[in-house]
């Protein structure tokens, strides 16, 4: 039984890893040759946000961290930047991970957009320190509102397509299947 949890846990690591790949492949792909003037929600974030607060296990520290500094590679932004950020972000939520285990959607909604906010705020201030180039405040706004607004949307579609729960206090950490 044990073993079985186990291998489950690096499994569904292996698929977060490959989801988290293909999101990042999806971003370098040349779709549009003119800017936007709107900005889509950042899904790498929304789902690392979802997986870390309904199943802690399957997105260790360790590869939060490894995906965010590739994403930050390949995607041309500071280097460690987005990836220290999210990392802080999401040992913060694991910290949180207690009261939201038993909490309502909502709740859960909320503590997320909270947190959203907070990196979007973060990486602007500290980029402004670097004097680094940033994008317009509206389209950074723009993002934090479809990165709320899609939570959601991630939620069922982790939930129905990759078996992610909410873990509950009994459950050890493991979640239910």
């Amino acid at each position: 039984m044990a073993d079985a949890a186990q291998s489950r846990k690096w499994v569904m690591r292996g698929v977060f890893a490959l989801l988290c790949l293909t999101l990042i492949f999806a971003q370098l792909l040349p779709l549009e040759t003119t800017p936007r003037r709107w900005a889509g929600p950042d899904f790498l974030v929304v789902l690392t946000f979802v997986w870390s607060v309904r199943q802690p296990d399957y997105t260790p520290t360790w590869l939060v961290a490894l995906m965010f500094l590739l994403a930050d590679f390949l995607l041309l932004r500071p280097p460690g930047l987005a990836a220290a950020i999210m990392v802080l972000t999401v040992e913060a939520q694991r910290n949180r991970a207690f009261r939201l285990r038993e909490a309502t959607f909502a709740y859960e909604w909320l503590t997320a957009a909270a947190f959203m906010l907070l990196i979007a705020v973060g990486y602007r201030v500290i980029g402004a320190v670097m004097l680094l180039p940033q994008p317009s405040l509206g389209l950074m706004l723009m993002q934090v509102i479809m990165n709320i607004a899609v939570y959601p949307v991630i939620v069922v579609l982790s939930h129905f397509l990759f078996g992610i729960r909410r873990t509950h206090a009994q459950d050890g950490g493991l979640g239910a299947n």
